[in-house]
């Protein structure tokens, strides 16, 4: 699997206080094993927009549409032991299926 996730991105992530809308994305993407550019693409966005949500800055509601739904099919599949993915390529295969789209 590719570069994890950072430890100050953890840190700040999991700060006592940290109850955002992003740092819940990023939570639930670690459990999943998902990685962050491929989340961005199944989001739409760019990975430092993405980022700058995990750390806290505030999501468009044009956008919170999409991260809530994205969050509740990964929630689901993760229930139905789908999830976590096991590699770099089960991740890509995994967001590019929810947005909608094929490899």
């Amino acid at each position: 699997m590719g570069r994890g996730y950072s430890e100050a991105l953890l840190i700040a992530v999991y700060a006592e206080g940290n109850d955002s809308l992003g740092a819940e994305l990023c939570k639930l993407c670690v459990k999943a094993n998902l990685r962050m550019i491929h989340v961005a693409k199944s989001l739409r966005v760019t990975r430092m927009t993405l980022y700058s949500w995990l750390r806290g800055r505030p999501i468009r509601v044009s956008n919170k549409t999409r991260v809530e739904a994205f969050m509740e099919e990964v929630k689901k599949d993760m229930e139905s032991n789908i999830l976590p993915v096991r590699s770099s390529p089960d991740s890509l295969a995994y967001c590019l299926k929810i947005r909608g789209t094929e490899t």
